[in-house]
Parts: C-alpha cells; structure tokens; sequence
C-alpha cells in the first residue's frame, strides 16, 4: 500500500534542471499586454516572483487496471485565477512528479512558490498549465495553520476524524457540442442520492451516520442535488483537457460550488475511453466519464480522495487491495455494498469505540490478546470491548521518509460491508 506523504517544514530553494517542452511551432506575436503574451498557440501570462500556490495530489483511474496517472496540480488564489479565465487549478510542466515527492508535500497543506514561472493556456485545447522554465527556481513550503486557506477549503488533516454534513452538488456537464451524459438529472439524483445502495446511503453506513451527505438544494421539485450547465469547450478523449477548467469556473461563477458546497461531482459527457474517473486529494471537486458517474463503488472512491484518502494497494497495484472502497471501482449501479479497510478506518475515525493503537515492542514477553469484530459489528454506545481496528506502530507518524505503521482488523462480508471483494471474512493486516 502507497505510504502517505507525511507533513515537513523544510523548505527547499533550488535552480530547476528539468527539461520544459519548448512550443517551437509558436511565435511570439508584436506586442506584450501587461504580463500577458500572445503567440499563435498560446497565451501566457507571467507570475510575480515570489508567486504561491497551493499543491495538490490529482489521482486518474483507468477502466485498464494496469494505467494509473498520479500528478501535481497547484491552486491560484481565486482574485489571481480571473486572469486566467477563471482557471484556479492547473498542472504543473517542468517540474517531475518525482522532484515534488522527494519533499514530502501533504496535498492541500503544502505551498509551492515560484521565482521566473508563468502560465500558459493553450489556444486549441484550452489547457492551462503552470510552466517552470529551466532557469526558474521553486520552493516547497508547509502551509501555515493560520493561512486563511485553511478555513476557506474545510480540508480533512490526516490525523483529523471525516465527520459532518457535507453539502454534495451533482453537476451535468452539456458541451460546446452539446455532448451529455445519458443519465437523467432524476437518474443521477438516484444513483447519488436515493438508491438503497448510493453514495449517500453507503456513506452514511460506513460512518455510522457521523458522515451526512447532503444534496443540493437545486431543483427541489424534480432532481433535488443535480443541475444541468452548459459550457462552451469540447470533451476531449483524455483528462487534461480545458473543459475541465471551463466547467469548475462556471460552477464557481454560477453556484459558488467551492465555498458553498463541501464536495461537487462533475458528471462528464462520455468522450473518449480508458479514463474512468479523477479527484483533487483533500479538495471539494471531483470528475466522472459518462456512465461511470452512476458507479457507487466509484463515487465512493473519488469523495474518498476528497476526504483525503489515497488509493488501497497491493504488492506492486496501486488498487490491488479489493477489501476496502480504496482499490479498484467497478462499473456497476446500486452495488457493492462495501466500505473502508482497516487503515483508512482508522484514518476516518469512525470507530474510534473501538479502536486501539500500540507499540509491540512495549510487550515483549508480556502478550497482549485482541478480539477482533467486523465494521457491521461496531457499538456506538461502547459497550462492545473488541476491537474494529488495532494500529502497530512502527514510527509511521515520526519518520517522514521509512516509517511505516500496520493496521489489523476483520473483514467480515456483512450487513454494510458484506459486499467486500477481496479477503472476505479474514484478518487482514495492511501497512502504511
């Protein structure tokens, strides 16, 4: 299972060796518009030195289990964003994933600063991307707590409990084509919202209603939660391309959907094949390929990005572990009726009851005995002393880079969960 990236202070300012893609079929038309420059293919606009953004983790899921696409975006204030066309979140050219890694950065709790870097939106496909030419220089900084961000994204810390009502609004993309998603707004309104087995519904089950989803309160009177919004761009075969942006900055303009609501399914028109579904990891925002929008197990799994989860792995598969919501989706309506494995329930905080966290090697030569019981099994009054979840720590919150904790538990295929796919009714013990 993929270690999570662990909060750091450090700071580093370094020169940027990494090749950038030259637009060498471009050039550069007479005249510069205050920090904006035109070429034949793209329009860029230059940043401020000094220019900050806020990192986060974007995770592509294929219908080809083998493909996966894990990329840094980084989000611009929302006054800087109207000089891009509203675009507020963008990709990142000339800096390697790798490069990011190797400091640690928590999605949404990390800042990237930036000195001789500009953006660059393509005329064609209306992509924007921040490019950090090989003569720049960037940092990477830990977000302060009293950084105003923080309260303006309601994000979930990693040791922070998933509780709440959290405000959902479902938004049926129509494109410049006006190419749609099949599905209804009252189909999507079930499939999200009403199904016995839904986003809502599942949610609600797994946290022992700690977690509420809310719909929307859009079309009260025939599909509470879902709206249609038509824009201008065309749907494009991959995920990277500007109906992306076009659509979050319309529902921002129109809905205020990234202050007004705390998570917005995006269900995209059903262009193009291999890429399923993506998210933005501890952000609001979400993004569904045509039917893949009625997925429960998906759904589940995209929101579960949103509150902070990364993918469920096995050995060398990113989604291998087929025991919790966290590995691999699958295209079916109203079913599975599954949750969370063992690390992600402590990670959630739901069962906090009966939970127990140790270090084994406080007990050699005095053993220590657990019971354990599956989720469908949990008390919320706290008269069951067995245990959902038992953590073995192994310096995973004190070291940054090998530091790794085990979580045991019991994967009982019952009631809430009886729909599990992987290690059906075993103890399972995964590492994080």
């Amino acid at each position: 299972m993929p270690n999570f990236s662990k909060l750091t202070s450090l700071a580093f300012v370094i020169a940027v060796a990494n090749q950038v893609n030259h637009l060498t079929s471009a050039h550069v038309l007479p005249g510069k518009d205050g920090d904006r420059e035109m070429t034949t293919t793209h329009r860029r606009h230059l940043l401020e030195d000094g220019n900050e953004c806020v990192l986060y983790l974007k995770e592509v899921e294929f219908e080809d289990p083998t493909l996966n696409e894990s990329s840094w975006s980084c989000e611009v204030p929302r006054d800087q964003a109207r000089r891009f066309g509203g675009v507020d979140i963008m990709g990142i050219q000339g800096v390697s994933k790798e490069w990011i890694d190797a400091h640690y950065p928590i999605s949404g709790e990390s800042i990237m600063k930036t000195q001789g870097a500009y953006v660059q939106k393509s005329i064609t496909t209306g992509e924007t991307k921040i490019i950090v030419p090989n003569e720049a220089s960037i940092s990477i900084e830990s977000l302060s707590e009293e950084d105003p961000r923080h309260h303006r994204q309601r994000r979930q810390n990693l040791g922070s409990k998933v509780s709440g009502t959290k405000k959902t609004l479902v938004i049926r993309v129509i494109d410049g084509n006006n190419e749609v998603i099949a599905a209804s707004k009252k189909q999507l309104q079930d499939d999200v919202f009403l199904d016995p087995v839904c986003l809502k519904s599942q949610y609600e089950a797994c946290s022992y209603n700690q977690v509420i989803i809310e719909p929307a309160n859009v079309n009260p009177k025939s599909s509470l939660g879902v709206v249609d919004m038509k824009v201008g761009a065309i749907a494009v075969a991959s995920p990277n391309g500007g109906i992306e942006s076009e659509a979050r900055a319309r529902a921002i303009k129109l809905f205020n959907a990234d202050t007004k609501y705390d998570l917005v399914l995006f269900c995209m028109p059903n262009i193009g094949k291999d890429w399923v579904a993506y998210a933005y990891v501890n952000r609001w925002d979400s993004f569904y390929r045509g039917p893949w929008c009625q997925s429960v197990s998906l759904q589940m799994h995209e929101v579960g990005h949103n509150f902070n989860m990364e993918h469920s792995g096995l050995g060398n598969d990113r989604y291998g572990d087929e025991s919790g919501i966290m590995g691999y989706s699958f295209d079916e309506d109203d079913t599975p009726r599954m949750c969370f494995n063992p690390a992600k329930n402590y990670q959630l905080g739901w069962y906090s009851l009966q939970q127990v966290s140790i270090n084994p090697l406080e007990y050699i030569g005095n053993p220590q005995t657990y019971v354990l019981n599956g989720i469908n099994e949990y008390d919320t009054n706290g008269n069951n002393n067995n245990k959902i979840v038992l953590r073995l720590e192994q310096d995973g919150d004190t070291n940054i880079e090998t530091g790794i904790d085990f979580y045991v538990g019991y994967n009982h295929a019952n009631g809430i969960n009886v729909g599990t796919r992987g290690s059906q009714n075993k103890v399972v013990v995964l590492q994080k």
